[in-house]
């Protein structure tokens, strides 16, 4: 296990309360060489502790990872004061695993897979048209972005110095601590 785990597993339990303890923040590189963010939802780690996001895959993202697949995350907990950012790799899982998670989704949440095209014009006529059969086999814009996590940086806000360290994936996980 990663030793940078049981920090941010320390900081999740200390929020778990709030809605917002699960919103993280996505950077990737634009198809025009910007930078783009947005907020999505961490959704658990796959068995090799690759960090997991669903997504719709006909949102802009797919194209940028496409482009290139180097992403960066920012987590803050704020009742924690501790901000974690993730530096890694992101591939799309096509594997059954899908159907599994896709599973685990409210029927209101299998719902969102099924609006317009994210990024287009909005039409209030779509709208209308929005809903979810719960026999319905799973959507073909539900995907899985899973994160190969290679470096860790970690900031927790204390007075009256912080601390920041970061953790760099060699074939071990190596931790330096660092100037804030």
């Amino acid at each position: 296990m990663p030793p940078w785990l049981s920090l941010l597993s320390s900081a999740q339990r200390k929020e778990a309360k709030f809605d917002s303890s699960n919103w993280i923040q996505l950077a990737t590189i634009g198809t025009d060489n910007t930078p783009r963010v947005r907020t999505v939802v961490f959704r658990g780690w796959s068995k090799s502790l690759e960090m997991l996001i669903y997504s719709d895959n006909r949102s802009q993202k797919f194209d940028e990872l496409a482009f290139n697949n180097n992403v960066e995350i920012c987590w803050l907990f704020f009742k924690s004061k501790c901000q974690f950012r993730f530096r890694g790799m992101s591939t799309i899982d096509l594997s059954k695993e899908k159907l599994r998670h896709w599973d685990k989704l409210s029927e209101k949440s299998k719902s969102m897979w099924n609006w317009p095209c994210p990024g287009k014009h909005f039409v209030i006529d779509q709208l209308n048209d929005i809903s979810f059969n719960a026999k319905q086999d799973i959507s073909n814009n539900f995907a899985i972005l899973k994160i190969e996590i290679t470096q860790v940086d970690q900031l927790v806000l204390r007075k009256p110095v912080h601390i920041r360290r970061r953790w760099i994936r060699k074939n071990e996980w190596i931790e330096e601590r660092i100037n804030p």
